[in-house]
């Protein structure tokens, strides 16, 4: 499975010298999808929700990374004259646990049949920093059980349904976001360490190989 490095990724990060480097104000909720920019993702929709909330103007949706679907998104963007969508290149490691306390919501984002096997390297980091975290993901996924196992762990919406995700986004910003997330980060302290999750699969190796031949 994928691993976070929980040790170096942790809730006691602080984004605020970021949020200032990247001129936000320091009361704007951050809203924020980081990862991959492709088509597969559906990140369209982020737009219907930044279009639902740009009244608000202390709401503010940043996309950063990299990928083949940016310059259509960042036109897509503009084309429907979202002042309230950002865009920011994708980020050094060494920044990642102040990029990931910058923001209140974090998003991860997919379309329909596309969710992965294991979660999504995106989101174990996440967890490890004990984020608040919308996730499209369809029941039967392993996004899904994750989430009906482990309350509060992050908020499950349908893929590819604007009104869920702005229904998501609506009860996540009602909640006090200043605190980081427990739930998230036990799972990441019980199931994504680095260390162990390399020294079970050092085990099971060991014990593939010690079977007997027939």
């Amino acid at each position: 499975p994928n691993w976070s490095d929980i040790d170096f990724v942790t809730p006691h990060s602080d984004g605020s010298a970021l949020k200032k480097e990247w001129k936000f104000n320091p009361s704007d909720r951050i809203i924020m999808y980081a990862g991959n920019i492709g088509y597969k993702q559906g990140l369209e929709i982020i737009f219907d929700a930044a279009e639902y909330f740009q009244e608000q103007t202390d709401i503010k949706f940043v996309l950063v990374g990299a990928g083949a679907y940016t310059t259509t998104l960042k036109e897509l963007s503009a084309m429907r004259k979202l002042a309230n969508v950002y865009f920011k290149p994708l980020q050094p490691w060494v920044n990642v646990p102040q990029m990931l306390a910058l923001a209140d919501i974090h998003l991860v984002v997919q379309k329909k049949g596309a969710a992965d096997a294991v979660l999504p390297s995106k989101l174990t980091n996440i967890l490890s920093a004990g984020g608040h975290a919308l996730v499209t993901a369809e029941p039967h996924t392993e996004l899904g059980a994750i989430a009906a196992k482990h309350k509060g762990i992050f908020t499950c919406v349908a893929p590819e349904n604007p009104s869920a995700f702005i229904a998501g986004l609506t009860d996540l910003l009602a909640q006090d976001l200043a605190t980081h997330n427990a739930v998230a980060r036990e799972f990441a302290e019980l199931y994504l360490a680095k260390d162990k999750i390399l020294d079970q699969f050092v085990v099971d190796l060991e014990n593939l190989i010690k079977k007997p031949k027939y």
